[in-house]
């Protein structure tokens, strides 16, 4: 048998959203598939004694799930750990996952493949966030970009540890699930930012003319830091902010000398402009408190 031809009849619940525009059956009726509001155009259903058939293979995939041939069985296996993983419930709003797999380089669990539902519509996208209870994607329903329609804005972890916050940010608009882009932090940081070693204890940090001097021993627990500054980098924090019953969206970047030495923080505020959100307000300083 020619397993990429077999053909079953899936009824998948949850995460599958079918519609089928069906006239009378006959032979040369036309059958349009639609998986969460798109056309799906990789294969054309069949009617059969009044069923819709679809292979099942192009159908699990383009919805994220696995399939493979079991010889033994002589059947089609479909694998999918759907997993609730946020909510705003009195909005309709659900994050689901659809797998849980071991990324080799954080060596940590991930989800992979987020589903999003929006009052029964819904959006499976290629996201992933770390499978961690403590460290669960957070969710916001908030008018960010000033038109007076709420977005929906997504935050996920890449991994969180001691003095480490790796986070992405997806801000979607709930009536197409079109995403809005988010320009990097890091790419602002290196358009914008200078950073200066004086001494082997002293660095300057310039963000649009306005300098700020910083000296390892004037800062608390300073026998922790590097006895000579070497290098300054920003790695191991990027922390995504959206301060309850706000519309300020905000991302905090740590500035080191040393892994997870930060001497300062950089805080960006965004503003929609031109589409995206860009950077608005750029400041240097301790860890913000008022978030």
């Amino acid at each position: 048998m020619d397993k990429k031809k077999f053909i079953i009849s899936v009824s998948l619940s949850l995460i599958i959203c079918l519609s089928f525009l069906a006239f009378e059956s006959n032979a040369m009726q036309k059958i349009l598939l639609y998986i969460n509001g798109e056309e799906f155009t990789a294969a054309s259903p069949v009617i059969i004694d009044d069923r819709a058939y679809v292979p099942v293979r192009l159908m699990a995939e383009a919805l994220g799930a696995k399939t493979e041939w079991d010889e033994e069985k002589q059947a089609v296996r479909i694998d999918s750990d759907i997993k609730l993983i946020a909510s705003i419930p009195e909005e309709k709003i659900y994050l689901y996952a659809l797998n849980e797999e071991e990324d080799q380089i954080l060596r940590a669990e991930m989800y992979q493949g987020l589903i999003l539902s929006v009052n029964g519509k819904k959006q499976l996208f290629d996201w992933e966030t770390i499978a961690m209870i403590v460290d669960l994607p957070q969710l916001s329903y908030v008018d960010l970009n000033g038109d007076k329609k709420k977005e929906i804005a997504i935050i996920l972890s890449r991994g969180r540890g001691t003095g480490i916050v790796h986070q992405t940010i997806h801000i979607i608009n709930p009536e197409n699930f079109t995403e809005y882009k988010v320009e990097n932090p890091l790419d602002i940081i290196k358009d914008n930012v200078e950073t200066q070693i004086i001494s082997g204890r002293e660095v300057k940090v310039k963000i649009n003319g306005i300098v700020t001097d910083v000296n390892l021993d004037n800062l608390p627990l300073a026998e922790a830091f590097p006895k000579t500054i070497s290098n300054i980098y920003y790695e191991n924090t990027l922390d995504y902010y959206i301060p309850f019953n706000t519309n300020r969206l905000a991302a905090i970047i740590g500035v080191e000398v040393g892994p997870t030495k930060y001497i300062g923080f950089i805080t960006i505020d965004y503003a929609f402009q031109d589409g995206e959100f860009k950077a608005n307000k750029i400041s240097f300083g301790e860890y913000p408190n008022d978030f």
